[in-house]
């Protein structure tokens, strides 16, 4: 036989085993995965616009924003702050779609906490540009000045139960005001897919103690369309002068709820039991 003949086939034995071989390899590996379906709503970047209004005007819905409060927004590991415009807004871009937790402040009004979802969740609200818009209007209570109310008032014991009526209750004691809280997400909304998780107000305390005369002055958060407040007191004891003779006993004041309007001074007096 030809030497060049034999190297010949020699070769193209070789190489019809390496053929096989490989293909032998290949159907014995575990397919490439297929890629998943392409999701045309992750990806998306979002622009998170916040509003910051007064809620000590006629209505937070329909008035001016406030100018220069820090909101604060933080989210997967990052921090990011910004003041309100002139029209009380604060926009954040190029957001990952998720969970952020945005804090709203402003001198002498209280502060606000949020936890929002700014996840995409419709094809809805997105620009030319490809972002999606969320927003979220979010209204401050005044702490002192205009946006307030006071309530005055005294507070009455049944000290002796030997004598008709009640008597003051003993000076010093600490009333207190706070807002009460299931009516504060009325004070915030949002549009597009933005959805507020929870709220929560600071600085929502107001404290003040009674004089000689058992009378208390305290000055509180208000709203144009009324805000809710809880009135309370702390507990006290006392020596009751009783048909047996004087009983030490603990009082306790009657709770109560008021709606004031930002402007008005009212006067509530506090009764224990």
């Amino acid at each position: 036989m030809n030497l060049h003949i034999f190297f010949k086939k020699i070769m193209l034995f070789f190489l019809s085993a390496l053929l096989i071989f490989a293909a032998c390899k290949k159907a014995n590996e575990e397919p490439e995965p297929i890629p998943p379906s392409s999701d045309n709503i992750s990806g998306k970047t979002v622009r998170y616009t916040v509003l910051v209004v007064p809620a000590g005007g006629t209505s937070f819905k329909t008035i001016s924003g406030i100018d220069s409060a820090i909101v604060s927004l933080v989210m997967n590991d990052s921090i990011y702050n910004m003041k309100t415009d002139t029209n009380g807004l604060a926009s954040f871009n190029n957001l990952a779609a998720g969970i952020a937790a945005v804090t709203v402040r402003y001198t002498n009004h209280t502060t606000a906490n949020l936890i929002v979802d700014i996840s995409a969740k419709s094809d809805t609200g997105y620009d030319s540009n490809n972002l999606r818009n969320a927003a979220t209007m979010v209204a401050l209570f005044p702490l002192n000045g205009e946006g307030t109310a006071t309530i005055s008032g005294r507070t009455f014991a049944d000290l002796d139960l030997l004598s008709a009526g009640l008597e003051n209750a003993p000076s010093g004691i600490k009333v207190s005001c706070y807002l009460e809280p299931s009516q504060l997400i009325n004070y915030v909304n949002h549009s597009g897919d933005g959805e507020i998780l929870s709220i929560s107000y600071e600085m929502t305390t107001a404290n003040a103690l009674t004089d000689a005369n058992s009378d208390y002055t305290i000055t509180v958060p208000a709203a144009g369309s009324g805000l809710k407040i809880v009135l309370t007191a702390d507990d006290f004891q006392y020596n009751q002068n009783t048909a047996g003779g004087s009983l030490r006993k603990v009082f306790k004041p009657i709770t109560d709820t008021i709606s004031v309007v930002s402007g008005i001074n009212y006067f509530y007096d506090i009764l224990y039991n």
